[in-house]
């Protein structure tokens, strides 16, 4: 049962990570899309370069999380600081890029750091 939980835990991480990535997508007609690079206090041609740089890290850092939480060695006893570093990009790219639907987005950041903060028991089931 453990490793099930691992496993999709891992997927829900890489999940969270990936729709970083729909900043990168066409933005539909929808004036309400919320990834967009326009709602930024950024100047305008730093947008593009500074989001690119977040949305490249904030994946990938996800995805480091991912692999420690499944259990490869060398990232299992990071899983504290990937989960910070990751969260950490995450909210600066929704912050920067701001829209009221990425409230969610934020509240798993906010989550997940307070998992890393305070490791509940639970927590124990990732190797180490």
């Amino acid at each position: 049962m453990a490793t099930l939980v691992r496993v999709v835990a891992g997927i829900l991480l890489i999940a969270h990570g990936a729709v970083h990535a729909l900043y990168l997508a066409p933005a539909p007609d929808d004036p309400k899309y919320p990834f967009t690079f326009e709602s930024s206090w950024l100047p305008g041609p730093a947008r593009r370069p500074v989001a690119i740089a977040l949305i490249a890290a904030t994946v990938i850092a996800f995805i480091l999380l991912a692999l420690a939480v499944w259990g490869v060695p060398g990232l299992t006893g990071a899983w504290p600081v990937l989960t910070i570093v990751a969260s950490a990009l995450s909210l600066a790219l929704l912050i920067t890029f701001w829209h009221t639907w990425l409230v969610f987005g934020v509240a798993i950041d906010l989550g997940l750091i307070a998992i890393a903060f305070i490791r509940p028991g639970w927590t124990d089931q990732i190797p180490t």
